[in-house]
């Protein structure tokens, strides 16, 4: 019988890398944790030629308290060391407890390079031997040659070198990682520079600066990590490639509306949360005031344990580039003992369900009630204006005391769904919902009277007979104090009675005149409209039999049995069919979008550049054969009123016929628009061709007057309707339509100018 021992593979280093770390960023983060465990106050990560694997380098440097020859051996070079397994697990100089774990240093620096070398000065205070300096390197293509580690002490793969320590030398550590793995693209970088900015907690988040908030705050700063009270904590720098832009953390700060605390790190207490208006939540929203709650731990005992402190902003702003930023800032992320924790709070992550909430936007807190909270809001339909998750900025602060049975993933990216976790969550919801009904007992009063503004107009059927009504009434009035007056014998002033109830008179007359037109032109638009169901069902039943139709002249072309003539003339049939079919298409379109249910199923504010693109579509081919050029330069952004979609397609649909027909061949049609000082939206369509006088532009708006006699297949001959009904609907929303004079280049405007 011989003694036998374990070998072990070098492809383990590979799996082990492979399993434990999931991206470069986690590598790179795995790296500061060793330096922070070294207790570093800065760290300096910078990156070169990351483009060319065979020229890039990767260079971390820390001012920790270094490491001997010793500690190397029995640290870096030993798989799943027991170094840093002390009774307490805390570093030597701030008595930080330790986050590294498992040797993961080491194989991040195998994910990131085939090469890595070590230059280190150990602080004498706290290691001993303190007065050698380290020099080491380790070559992990040498070693992936070999199949057992017991032949990588045979080769140089693994080198190390000392050198007596000067006097005036600094204590740190810098690993230099070469020959990298991979090219690393534009994309990468930027997503890398995210994560690893984003390691450890904004300190806008830890120090709440002054001028954000006037009330009390729920704690002054959140217990970030388990360390002594001398720690500064640790600052890192990306330089090289790995530079970043601007930090928009203040900027998020100042332009946030309120701010929200939850303490739950006494085991001797109850949760607290406070919702606090930030100044400019207080200005925009004057009802805001600090709320304050209490909640149940479900586990005093056992935790969870942890701090949260997060920002709530309503509505976006900002330029292009803060955009950008918000879009990778955004979330509620996790960090414990400092460092976060991926994947929470990443842009696709949703580990409160807020965005799934957002998505269902139910009128009630039904969760809140579910957890014994009353309706306490004057809002019965407070849940509408819940928030996904880009309305969140902050952090939730968890530490190894605190959190003793939350246990990590073996790859480092998030923790196993256990009760505590659980928990962790339950708080966060209760917290955000509780916020919910905050902010609405806040709005209530401007949401009321958004919702007044919003109601419709009277309709201008029922100010006209109004009109008249008062009128005559008036003139009515005038005329008996005249009778009056003139069997007084006072003629002058009776003349001047009778001069007055004729003007009312003339008043009532117009606007009766008005009305009896409406009428009767509503009465035959009304029968007309009766009949636009079942025209749009055989339009569509038409388009159905072209298809077949152009699929069969196809067939039929393609046999072989027609000759050169007969092949000829059923090309030409099958053009003309395709034709056809193109137009019924068009139609079928236009009609189904304006008459569709879900066109007038419910008000809302439409896109003004798609709306344009609707009713655009019915009359592109027309354009198209008489090379006229439509340019819609309508900003996106821009929005109407709330309307019914097809209410603004039809009015689109009718001002793009009259200037297409006005614009002539080789003509131009522009739609722009544009934000007034007042904040109306100003629309405004011209077309070069047909002139129209602005002094007497108003006839146009008469219903039956009309300036066209051509007839066009699309277009039409025209009755005179268009801009009548076109005024008619916009009125309903308090919007005008007038001429106006056109810019230089062409010849008639006409402009839309939409309420704010």
């Amino acid at each position: 019988m011989s003694n036998a021992t374990f070998e072990v593979d070098t492809h383990l280093f590979r799996e082990l890398g492979e399993l434990l770390v999931g991206r470069n960023s986690t590598a790179l983060v795995e790296l500061i944790k060793n330096a922070y465990d070294a207790d570093a106050t800065r760290i300096v990560i910078d990156g070169r030629n990351l483009d060319d694997p065979k020229r890039g380098k990767i260079v971390i440097s820390d001012d920790g308290i270094g490491m001997s020859p010793e500690h190397f051996r029995k640290g870096f070079l030993t798989i799943a060391g027991r170094l840093k397994d002390s009774s307490e697990r805390k570093s030597l100089k701030f008595k930080r407890r330790y986050t590294g774990a498992k040797g993961i240093g080491r194989l991040a620096a195998h994910k990131l390079a085939k090469f890595i070398r070590i230059d280190s000065c150990p602080d004498s205070e706290f290691v001993k031997p303190g007065d050698e300096l380290l020099h080491a390197s380790i070559d992990w293509d040498i070693i992936e040659t070999k199949t057992l580690f017991s032949e990588i002490a045979e080769t140089e793969a693994v080198l190390v070198e000392t050198e007596r320590k000067k006097s005036k030398a600094k204590p740190g550590t810098s690993i230099t990682l070469t020959r990298l793995r991979k090219k690393w693209t534009p994309a990468e970088l930027v997503q890398f520079q995210s994560e690893v900015e984003s390691h450890r907690p904004p300190n806008i988040l830890v120090d709440i600066p002054t001028g954000i908030v006037s009330t009390s705050l729920l704690f002054n700063r959140p217990v970030v990590a388990d360390c002594s009270r001398h720690d500064r904590g640790i600052s890192h720098e990306l330089t090289g490639d790995f530079a970043t832009g601007e930090n928009y953390w203040p900027q998020v700060a100042q332009n946030s509306h309120w701010l929200v605390e939850v303490d739950a790190s006494n085991r001797q207490a109850d949760i607290s949360v406070r919702i606090s208006p930030t100044n400019i939540g207080a200005k925009e929203f004057p009802d805001g005031r600090v709320a304050n709650y209490k909640l149940k731990h479900a586990d005093k005992r056992n935790g969870p344990q942890f701090q949260s402190r997060f920002f709530i902003r309503e509505g976006g702003a900002g330029n292009r580039t803060f955009k950008q930023w918000v879009s990778r800032s955004y979330g509620l992320r996790v960090y414990t003992e400092g460092f976060r924790v991926l994947p929470y709070g990443e842009p696709n992550n949703d580990w409160l369900s807020l965005d799934a909430d957002y998505k269902t936007r139910p009128k009630t807190l039904a969760f809140l009630e579910a957890k014994g909270f009353e309706q306490k809001s004057e809002d019965e339909n407070e849940g509408l204006i819940l928030l996904g998750n880009s309305a969140y900025f902050g952090a939730v602060f968890l530490t190894t005391n605190g959190t003793p049975n939350l246990q990590m993933l073996v790859n480092r990216e998030g923790f196993i769904a256990d009760p505590s976790f659980d928990q962790i969550v339950e708080i966060m919801r209760t917290a955000i919902y509780l916020s919910v009904r905050v902010r609405a007992s806040a709005k209530l009063q401007i949401r009321e009277q958004r919702r007044t503004d919003r109601e419709p107009r009277p309709q201008p059927r029922m100010e006209l007979k109004a009109t008249v009504e008062t009128s005559v009434a008036k003139a009515t009035e005038y005329a008996q104090e005249a009778r009056q007056l003139a069997a007084h014998g006072d003629f002058d002033a009776a003349k001047a009675k009778i001069e007055l109830a004729a003007s009312h008179f003339s008043k009532s007359s117009e606007a009766h005149g008005r009305l009896m037109t409406e009428g009767s032109t509503l009465r035959v638009l009304a029968s007309v409209g009766t009949q636009m169901a079942a025209f749009v069902h055989e339009i569509n039943a038409i388009l159905g039999m072209a298809r077949a139709l152009e699929s069969a002249v196809a067939d039929i072309v393609s046999s072989t049995s027609l000759d050169k003539s007969q092949r000829g003339n059923l090309r030409q049939m099958r053009t003309a069919i395709e034709d056809l079919r193109r137009g019924i298409e068009r139609q079928a379109s236009y009609l189904t979008d304006v008459i569709s249910p879900d066109a007038r199923r419910r008000r809302s504010r439409q896109s003004l550049h798609d709306r344009f693109e609707a009713g655009l579509r019915l009359i592109s081919s027309v354009a198209a054969r008489r090379n006229i050029e439509v340019l819609n330069r309508i900003p996106a952004e821009l929005k109407s009123p709330p309307m019914f979609p097809a209410e603004l397609t039809v009015v689109f649909s009718n001002l793009l016929t009259n200037a297409v027909k006005a614009a002539g061949s080789d003509g131009t049609v522009l739609a722009k628009a544009r934000t007034n000082a007042d904040g109306q939206v100003c629309l405004v369509i011209e077309n070069t061709g047909t002139s129209v006088p602005v002094e007497d532009s108003e006839r146009w708006f008469q219903p039956f007057e009309t300036t066209t006699v051509d007839t066009d297949p699309v277009l039409g001959q025209g009755m005179g309707m268009g801009l009548p009904i076109t005024r008619n609907m916009l009125e309903e929303y308090g919007a005008t339509i007038s001429f106006r004079k056109p810019t230089i280049k062409f010849e008639t405007a006409i402009e839309i100018v939409f309420p704010n």
